[in-house]
């Protein structure tokens, strides 16, 4: 029995050399520059969000600060799990951060928004978390850029929609009518 446990165990070299001991060099670096871009995205759009809050709608203000939340901490907690090489702590991390950037860009709207960005933010967090423990050993250093595109997509389109709905309101607003007098006829 003992030789067939050790023979079963031999295959030609050594297991401790064998096994990458944490993340490489590149995926360290390319994993800061996307926290850093992540986090100055979140906060621009947040401040953006803060200065055309009283042009929205409940219901934009709600997306706006579940996208933000959603795609920051999503990728947050997949960085963190690919870094950290675990699941527990960059759920903790990504839920974290995601449900503060939720509130705070849900508060300049409405209570809602930020009740809505918050979960979001606990959802993101802990998707992005396992996505990060799937990738540790196939693929991370595309994973983080491939989120990083997705998040920078969405981050476009919400833009987008702010814009719109600020002229929208604007338009609205010049022509000596309220939204509901104009929704209602």
């Amino acid at each position: 029995m003992s030789q067939l446990t050790v023979s079963a165990h031999e295959h030609g070299g050594d297991i401790s050399t064998e096994m990458q001991m944490g993340p490489s060099e590149l995926t360290i670096n390319l994993s800061i520059i996307s926290l850093i871009f992540v986090l100055l995205v979140a906060v621009i759009l947040i401040f953006i969000l803060r200065s055309k809050g009283k042009y929205l709608s409940k219901m934009t203000g709600m997306m706006a600060a579940m996208t933000i939340a959603m795609g920051s901490s999503l990728l947050v907690g997949t960085i963190a799990a690919i870094l950290l090489t675990s699941l527990f702590l960059p759920t903790v991390i990504g839920v974290t951060i995601g449900m503060l950037i939720g509130y705070v860009s849900g508060k300049s709207v409405h209570l809602i928004a930020s009740l809505d960005g918050m979960l979001a933010g606990l959802m993101g967090g802990m998707m992005g978390a396992m996505m990060g423990v799937m990738v540790i050993s196939d693929y991370p250093i595309l994973s983080i850029i491939f989120m990083d595109i997705v998040f920078s997509v969405s981050m476009l389109v919400l833009y987008k929609l702010l814009d719109q709905e600020e002229i929208v309101h604007r338009k609205i607003d010049g022509s000596g009518s309220d939204i509901f007098t104009h929704h209602s006829n």
